[in-house]
């Protein structure tokens, strides 16, 4: 008799649990610095969420998005710790050295922002065009600097993939933020940078090619890289997840509160300033493309020699 009274009191306190919650501020850590583009996103979505709580920004950047990472998977699965990554964190730095964490350590509530990777140089670079960088390139083996936000970012793969698609030996210099990456780009310091429309506009850097499949209606006049010869195509992903074995119905709130969100007038404003591409998937969906990007990431690196076993 105690042990059913025990099984239905547990039984009735699951949806009680499920209504209250959130009954305090939940935390939202977003593995980048402040000021970049998965940051500002981040933000957007955080107060388009209709929770009833507002969810407290917390910038956990450095090592490419792995320290953030890392620090989603190591909280409570309660709810209460959520996390808004860019997905390379999850599908690329796991193969590359070992984490404290890999992509089935998490929960996927939902996919919110899609952004193109593209080619780009300073304002004052003696590059007009591709054709031009990667006849530099050619001319002068592993002379050029190209920077990203770190190792195993999305646009470190774009740069492989493209480097590789050119026959060109390009040398990476890795930042922890796209401010300081932009910095050094602008002052000269590298030469070429694999990134988001939305720090090209801000910086008005030159966009020498896209890696998307077709020409973006936010710049018609910027080449493909695929028309250009070179079929390299990459997307910086990105949404909420959650530490692995959050409550099944606090998890369905979650998804309803994000899907919610990214069709909210507010948050659809400030991809379009941001110049990044809306995009949704529910939580299934979101794990799925989690899981080809990361067999996808794994055969570039194992063609570059940098898989770690």
């Amino acid at each position: 008799m105690r042990a059913l009274a025990f099984l239905l009191a547990v039984l009735v306190a699951v949806p009680a649990l499920a209504q209250q919650y959130p009954a305090r501020p939940p935390s939202l850590i977003v593995n980048f610095p402040p000021g970049g583009v998965t940051d500002l996103v981040g933000r957007a979505l955080a107060a388009a969420m209709p929770l009833g709580q507002p969810l407290v920004v917390q910038n956990r950047g450095g090592a490419g998005g792995a320290i953030g990472a890392g620090a989603i998977a190591a909280a409570p699965a309660d709810g209460y710790t959520l996390g808004f990554i860019a997905t390379a964190a999850l599908t690329t730095l796991p193969h590359m050295r070992r984490q404290s964490y890999g992509a089935e350590s998490f929960d996927y509530i939902c996919q919110t922002f899609d952004v193109p990777v593209y080619l780009l140089v300073a304002p004052g670079s003696p590059f007009r065009s591709a054709a031009e960088l990667v006849a530099a390139a050619r001319a002068r083996p592993g002379a050029l600097n190209y920077a990203t936000v770190g190792p195993g970012s999305l646009p470190h793969m774009a740069a492989l993939d493209f480097a590789a698609q050119a026959g060109v030996s390009l040398t990476h210099i890795p930042y922890q933020g796209e401010a300081s990456a932009v910095t050094d780009l602008v002052a000269g310091r590298v030469e070429v940078y694999f990134g988001t429309s939305s720090v090209a506009t801000i910086h008005d850097l030159r966009r020498l090619g896209v890696a998307a499949p077709a020409r973006l209606a936010e710049s018609p006049e910027t080449p493909t890289l695929t028309e250009l010869g070179w079929p390299v195509v990459w997307s910086v992903l990105g949404g909420l997840i959650a530490p692995r074995g959050v409550d099944a119905a606090i998890r369905a709130r979650l998804e309803q509160a994000c899907a919610a969100a990214v069709q909210a007038p507010a948050y659809r404003q400030a991809l379009e300033q941001l110049k990044v591409g809306w995009a949704h998937a529910g939580g299934e969906r979101f794990h799925a493309m989690i899981q080809a990007e990361s067999a996808k990431n794994r055969r570039l690196l194992e063609s570059s020699n940098l898989v770690v076993e």
